[in-house]
């Protein structure tokens, strides 16, 4: 890739194609593209999605990129693309809870591959805030990880029985330029429900972390 032109230039211009919504540039120490991650709507080909931004990059920038080094990614898709994106699914470290004067503040750690994450939330202490807390925590968390422009956001949390077993259920929206697709997820109280929620809220989003990690 020339000097002059920027990865970044060409984030923004297959920004530009039809139904993307997100978009990774990764390139050798040369500056030589060798993939590029998208996050697009549904309703197109994603085959035809490839086409438009090899035809963007070449009429923009005269760059010439193999079809192969570019992966596509469909919001609402159920069916996984062979070319996605490996998950590092984040694996739940440790969860800590302190209070002060009616005020909590839930502090989650997370290990994504051989990175740890660290993220706070503060908030009242009431019993149903403290555990919301830690799931505002835990996608703090899961910012670090994806693409700008996508981004999550609780929506509800509740523990219930089921089969005399306490059950965590947890309920968020992934927010892209598509608009938002609600996730749920839950999880076994074994021992703590702090760390019930924690492992709730992954198991909502981990399914799309795969299509939209920043890695």
């Amino acid at each position: 890739m020339s000097q002059t032109i920027s990865l970044a230039s060409c984030e923004q211009a297959i920004k530009q194609v039809k139904s993307v919504t997100a978009v990774r540039i990764k390139a050798n120490s040369e500056g030589e593209i060798e993939e590029i991650h998208v996050l697009a709507g549904p309703g197109r080909n994603p085959k035809q999605v490839v086409r438009d931004i090899e035809s963007v990059l070449e009429a923009q920038f005269s760059l010439q990129v193999d079809h192969k080094k570019i992966s596509v990614a469909q919001i609402g898709e159920e069916d996984e693309p062979a070319a996605a994106l490996e998950a590092l699914r984040p694996k739940l470290v440790g969860v800590t809870l302190r209070t002060v004067n009616a005020k909590a503040e839930a502090k989650v750690e997370l290990l994504a591959g051989e990175k740890i994450l660290e993220a706070s939330a503060q908030g009242p202490a009431s019993s149903y805030n403290k555990l919301r807390l830690f799931v505002d925590a835990t996608l703090k968390c899961l910012d670090m990880l994806t693409l700008e422009g996508c981004m999550f956001v609780v929506e509800d949390l509740a523990l219930t029985q089921l089969a005399k077993r306490q059950v965590a259920l947890v309920t968020v929206s992934l927010v892209t330029g598509a608009g938002e697709e609600p996730l749920a997820g839950c999880a076994l109280v074994k021992n703590d429900d702090r760390e019930a929620v924690v492992k709730a809220t992954l198991d909502a989003v981990n399914r799309k972390l795969k299509f939209i990690q920043d890695v």
